[in-house]
């Protein structure tokens, strides 16, 4: 589920956003589609693996019930309090 979200994360070589599924990024190798640059999953390892726990932890926090937004979304909630449910 969570590998076909799509993020965008930015070309090291053009800096455009290279909008993919998550999956996409640990291919061994690839190309930007903006630039043709040849990219390689390490490259964007560190990104990938932080985008899973930071998905992994929402959709935790969401069976719980609980935000971790922090506000500043179309939830609703706020840094410092919940909404009721």
């Amino acid at each position: 589920m969570l590998s076909q979200e799509l993020i965008a994360l930015d070309c090291p070589y053009c800096q455009e956003e290279i909008f993919q599924p998550l999956q996409w990024f640990k291919q061994p190798y690839f190309t930007c589609p903006a630039c043709d640059g040849g990219l390689a999953a390490d490259q964007f390892a560190p990104l990938v693996v932080a985008i899973e726990e930071a998905l992994e932890a929402r959709v935790a926090d969401m069976l719980r019930g609980e935000a971790s937004c922090g506000g500043g979304c179309r939830c609703g909630k706020t840094a410092d309090r919940k909404e009721s449910p």
